[in-house]
């Protein structure tokens, strides 16, 4: 009875543990998620704040590059102007009439190198337009009471007077007009140097800045119209678009920009930054919505916002594992008993014999393998010592030599790794067999295990693939010598028949030719043409018999062959040859030959193919006991892998020269040029016919 109770106890303290275990879990991860929240929060609102001062910063610090930008252009415009109205005002000028034909031309050099100004042109003292710089100029056109005009007859104070956009009389483009008073040398008013200016120039200016988070940028008057601007909106030309008191706030300062936020909804609220023209009446007004400047806040918030959700849903993951670690606590003793058991059954199942024996040298394992090898059941050699099993039915000297094996394996507990063969004689037969020994630690105990592989069935498999590769080459070798004796016998065909008929056609058509009467000179021209295309055909049947078989092959031997062989590569493709040959030569047309030509003659057509080379070496050596054919040149060589599919010609020399019990070798690397060894041993020169 208190033996029962104190089961309940523990059963109850134990379920007490694990589900304070659990609670403590799932307080812990909720108050690191909340702690992630609010760090994640602050963090996001710091960096809207951030984005935001940035866009601040950025357009105030545009509107000043811009207002540079600005600022020297018009000062090229102004200069232009004033060098115009000293060149007016010298002793030379002073005497021109405003309308002079020089005038004008002094107003299109001077206009020639200044893109931002459509045309600078003269309106004198009564208020007409006199010249210009543009062609179509409309003269004597009224403009008195045209701003730029009023402003300096009326005697404005300032010297530069930049008007309102308008239309212009000439092309009825939207142009504004800057000008300055030109007066004589006693100071009397003469007229008005104006100078139109291109709002297409400074909208393509402010067209070209590729911020993305800029809304718009305009050129305004001190009023607060729009002179020009982008996005371009021809339709708000002239029109009120600067905040009046941020103009008057930026009038009032000496210097620097205004930023004047707007107040409305997220999506329409803007920040705009003022910043004056130096020297002359003109604002330059750039803006950025906070929806646009917000955009790469927007993006790194999604970001760390999904990078939060990731770290909670780490966080879930990792706390609904420990509490299922916990759970699983109780059922390892049953999972490990499950594992040991499948782990038997592996080793049971495995196709090869594991016998495991322990330090005491008595088996603890014998799978089911073991036993149809050893016709012995695993209750029947599990505790008997390992020797009684092992040593049965080897040979003396392989017994020792797997005993010496066995005491060097406990001997040598760590790193010890045997392979080796035997063969076990079982129902009267031997049974080659594979056997791996190792050992390894288990419990401060030496376990040695020897698993044994039957090579039977592999061996048999090998014979049978030796056999089938020797079936092979001999058929390859008869192949060989078909072909040859075929080839041989349609370059004879082809050199002694079809090359005498021929021959024979020439000398009938050369007889035909002399008895043609001397006045039948076409017909003489057609014979000539025919023997030529005759002389032609013989020179085309040697080419091929040669190719097909080079009957000096047959008739001389291997020396003359390759020596009219090498010649007439030499003569077809400009490469230098050296040909070193022994005084003996293979038997005459015999097999050895016939291979070591083909060699000879698939390796210079490779080279001259692929390899580039200016130079080769050819040499035939003999010894003893075989021929051996060296061919090398200088050319670029190349990457030649042997465990890959190569060329159909390098495939095709091995092939001949493995037929023969020969060996054939390539050495090259890319630059180094190319080595070809061809070695046939003297006996098959004398069996092959």
């Amino acid at each position: 009875m208190t033996l029962r109770s104190s089961g309940r106890r523990l059963v109850a303290y134990v379920g007490a543990y694990v589900g304070t275990s659990v609670r403590a879990v799932l307080l812990l991860s909720l108050m690191t998620c909340l702690v992630i929240v609010v760090a994640t929060a602050a963090l996001i609102l710091d960096l809207r704040q951030r984005e935001l001062k940035h866009a601040r910063e950025t357009i105030v610090g545009l509107s000043r590059v811009l207002s540079d930008q600005t600022t020297r252009t018009f000062d090229s415009v102004l200069l232009t102007m004033r060098a115009t109205r000293e060149r007016l005002s010298d002793d030379i000028g002073s005497r021109l009439e405003l309308d002079n034909l020089l005038v004008h031309y002094l107003l299109q050099a001077r206009t020639s190198g200044l893109p931002q100004v459509k045309s600078i042109f003269l309106v004198d003292s009564q208020g007409r337009g006199v010249n210009s710089s543009r062609p179509d100029f409309i003269r004597n056109l009224s403009m008195q009471n045209r701003e730029f005009f009023r402003y300096h007859a009326d005697g404005g104070p300032n010297e530069v007077f930049i008007s309102n956009a308008e239309r212009a009389s000439v092309d009825g483009q939207w142009t504004y007009y800057v000008s300055i008073p030109l007066r004589d040398a006693r100071g009397n008013f003469r007229g008005t140097i104006a100078a139109a200016i291109s709002i297409e120039y400074f909208e393509s200016l402010y067209q070209s800045i590729t911020l993305k988070s800029v809304s718009h940028i305009l050129l305004l008057n001190r009023q607060g119209a729009r002179l020009a601007g982008t996005p371009r909106d021809s339709a708000r030309t002239g029109m009120i678009e600067g905040d009046r008191e941020a103009l008057q706030t930026l009038r009032d300062q000496s210097g620097g920009s205004v930023v004047e936020t707007s107040i409305g909804p997220a999506e329409d609220r803007r920040f705009v930054a003022y910043r004056s023209i130096a020297n002359y009446p003109l604002d330059l007004s750039v803006a950025v919505t906070e929806r646009d400047a917000l955009l790469p806040w927007r993006h790194t918030a999604q970001m760390i916002a999904a990078g939060t959700a990731l770290v909670h849903i780490f966080i879930l993951v990792v706390a609904l594992a420990t509490i299922r670690n916990l759970h699983r606590k109780e059922g390892l003793e049953t999972r490990l008993k499950e594992r040991d058991d499948q782990i038997r059954h592996m080793v049971q199942s495995v196709r090869d014999a594991i016998v495991t024996a322990d330090s005491s040298r008595r088996i603890v394992l014998f799978n089911y393998a073991a036993e149809r090898l050893f016709d012995t059941k695993a209750a029947d050699a599990v505790g008997r010592p390992i020797g009684e099993l092992l040593y049965s039915g080897l040979s003396e000297q392989q017994r020792a030599y797997l005993r010496r094996q066995l005491e060097e394996g406990w001997r040598s507990p760590t790193s010890f790794a045997v392979l080796t063969n035997i063969e076990l004689r079982r129902d009267e037969r031997e049974v080659p067999v594979e056997i791996s020994l190792s050992t390894s630690s288990f419990h401060g105990d030496i376990l040695l295990t020897a698993v044994f592989r039957d090579l039977s069935e592999s061996q048999r498999a090998e014979r049978e693939l030796l056999e089938t590769n020797r079936q092979l080459q001999e058929l390859s070798a008869s192949q060989q010598n078909v072909r040859e004796q075929e080839r041989t016998g349609i370059a004879r065909e082809l050199h002694d028949e079809l090359g005498q008929l021929l021959t024979g056609i020439r000398m009938e058509i050369s007889w035909l030719g002399r008895r043609l009467p001397p006045d039948l000179s076409a017909e003489a021209g057609k014979v000539k043409s025919i023997k030529g295309q005759i002389d032609q055909a013989i020179a085309s049947v040697r080419r091929i018999s040669s190719e097909l078989r080079p009957l000096v092959l047959d008739d001389l031997g291997l020396s003359a062959a390759a020596a009219w062989y090498v010649n007439q590569f030499s003569e077809r493709t400009g490469i230098q040859v050296r040909l070193d040959l022994p005084p003996e030569n293979p038997q005459q047309g015999g097999a050895v030959a016939t291979a070591l030509f083909r060699v000879l003659q698939e390796s210079l057509t490779n080279v001259a193919r692929h390899a580039g080379a200016s130079a080769i070496d050819v040499r035939l050596l003999r010894s003893d006991e075989e021929w051996a054919l060296h061919i090398a040149d200088n050319g670029k060589g190349f990457v030649h892998d042997p465990s890959r599919r190569g060329s159909l010609g390098l495939i095709g020399m091995r092939e001949r020269v493995q037929t023969l019990s020969g060996r054939f070798s390539v050495t090259t690397s890319p630059g180094q040029g190319t080595l070809i060894e061809a070695t046939i041993p003297l006996e098959r020169s004398r069996e092959v016919k």
